[in-house]
């Protein structure tokens, strides 16, 4: 006996015009899922940061916090694939009721129909245009080249030695002087930093291109922005992939012919957004990570979206600050911290285990590990030889707080540790004064005060920047500037 196949019917064979009317809302919906996701979990889009992270395609997931993947899946596939299926079946709906009136005016309403999708993907497209301020970007392609009139090379600066120190570098992420505010949080959350003294500049404030990690590394250590430089010029698309900034000098540069050995310890994994690649482009000796934390026999278990918990960092740093100090030689310890990130922050076991909880106490648990870290510097005796630079690396982006926080002048937290205070000149810093400003602060003197876009805030004989310099870096410092792209261009580099 031979069975018989069950008949199914066919699957509907889709027109064209069809497919091109649905992928039309599809993108579309796309569009305003993205700038919703944007908004909801890191508050203004900022397309420089965007445009950035592009370059570096599947390594931004691969990376970076898996709940901010997940995240992006919900809100830019799922969200977007039940819209446009709502919308198909309302469409559809709706052409099947005008297509059974036989009136001109519901004729003419069925070729508005059918111009939609055309509507809503020029809608989408109009608000992204405003809501990126991609008309702005696109307009920097012609403005004036602020860059190349104001950048000082720093390799052809001198750097004279007065009696330098070693130097130890933090970088808490998110970090602004505004937590410390007890008229808007009832406490200040931290007390544990503000503790330790120290001198602070009270106008820590955020220029363009300056505004995400490793972003703000770049500004504060070679003294220039990042810009985007990989979407916006055909010519250098795939510079970035052999090099970063290779006819920069910077922070480690300088140090290193000097004499000095950088080490560099992170939470969060050095491939992300290029940061190991920088840092050892320019001369860090060491680039530690959460590949490294792995393979050292920390368990993924213990480890939180980002990487390491900032506890477990400073643990490590006290061990490889020991020996530097132990050996003698000049050295550069930078860190960078995680647990702040937002858009929730990362409570450690530890923190929980001290009675913190909410992304309040995450804030006050980093800054006494942070202000732990640097009393054990003090009590070893390490700032006989050391000075230590504590420093939010850019304002917060979307958090729990966020609106509190709009109640607080937003600067960023800063604060300069030394054994023999050393008298600053002015009150406000943009992120490109700290490659000078470090400089002189730990016993180095730089003729006229200038490096890169920076001033030094510590040369009583420099020029001061002028009163207008933000607003004209708002404007200007983005535009397209040969200067700057000559500085990825791959030659052998000038030091």
């Amino acid at each position: 006996m031979q069975l018989s196949t069950p008949a199914f019917p066919p699957f509907p064979r889709l027109s064209r015009a069809a497919v091109l009317r649905a992928s039309l809302y599809l993108l579309a919906v796309f569009l305003f899922c993205l700038s919703h996701w944007i908004h909801k979990y890191f508050g203004r889009p900022d397309i420089d940061q965007i445009a950035y992270h592009l370059a570096f395609g599947i390594d931004l997931v691969r990376f970076s916090d898996p709940i901010l993947a997940r995240r992006f899946v919900d809100w830019c596939v799922l969200v977007p694939l039940v819209l446009l299926a709502m919308l198909l079946v309302a469409d559809a709906r709706l052409r099947s009721a005008i297509g059974r009136m036989r009136t001109p005016f519901h004729q003419r309403l069925l070729a508005v129909h059918r111009t939609l999708p055309l509507l809503l993907i020029a809608t989408s497209a109009t608000y992204w245009v405003a809501d990126m301020g991609l008309a702005k970007h696109l307009a920097a392609q012609f403005g004036t080249d602020y860059f190349g009139a104001n950048y000082v090379p720093p390799a052809h600066q001198p750097l004279l030695k007065r009696a330098p120190k070693n130097l130890i570098l933090i970088y808490v992420e998110s970090l602004e002087a505004g937590y410390a505010d007890r008229r808007v949080f009832g406490r200040d959350l931290i007390a544990p930093l503000t503790a330790l003294g120290g001198q602070h500049f009270r106008a820590y404030e955020q220029a363009p291109g300056t505004g995400w990690t490793i972003a703000a590394i770049v500004s504060t250590q070679c003294g220039l922005p990042l810009e985007r430089v990989t979407l916006f010029d055909i010519n250098t698309q795939g510079q970035m992939v052999n090099s970063f900034l290779n006819n920069a000098t910077c922070l480690g540069d300088l140090l290193a012919q000097q004499g000095y050995r950088n080490v560099f310890l992170g939470g969060a994994s050095p491939e992300f957004a290029g940061k190991g690649k920088f840092l050892r482009q320019h001369r860090y000796q060491e680039v530690y990570g959460r590949e490294d934390w792995l393979k050292s026999g920390v368990r993924e278990q213990d480890l939180n979206g980002w990487g390491t918990y900032d506890a477990d960092l400073f643990a490590r740093a006290r061990t490889r600050l020991a020996q530097l100090e132990a050996s003698g030689k000049p050295f550069n310890l930078t860190l960078l911290t995680v647990d702040t990130h937002e858009p929730d922050g990362h409570l450690s076991r530890q923190c929980a285990a001290q009675g913190y909880s909410g992304f309040d106490g995450v804030i006050t648990c980093t800054a006494a590990e942070v202000a732990q870290f640097v009393q054990f510097a003090q009590a070893r005796g390490y700032l006989d030889n050391a000075n230590i630079v504590i420093l939010g690396d850019h304002l917060s982006r979307k958090n729990p707080l966020s609106d509190d926080l709009s109640r607080t002048h937003r600067t960023i937290f800063n604060t300069f540790i030394s054994k023999q205070p050393v008298p600053a000149t002015r009150d406000q810093l943009v992120h490109f004064d700290l490659l000078p400003s470090i400089l002189e602060f730990i016993g180095f003197d730089i003729p006229g005060g200038r490096l890169g876009l920076g001033y030094s805030a510590f040369n009583r004989h420099a020029t001061a920047p002028s009163q207008g310099r933000l607003a004209d870096m708002d404007s200007d410092l983005l535009n397209r500037s040969d200067t700057y792209l000559g500085l990825w261009q791959e030659r052998p580099a000038v030091r």
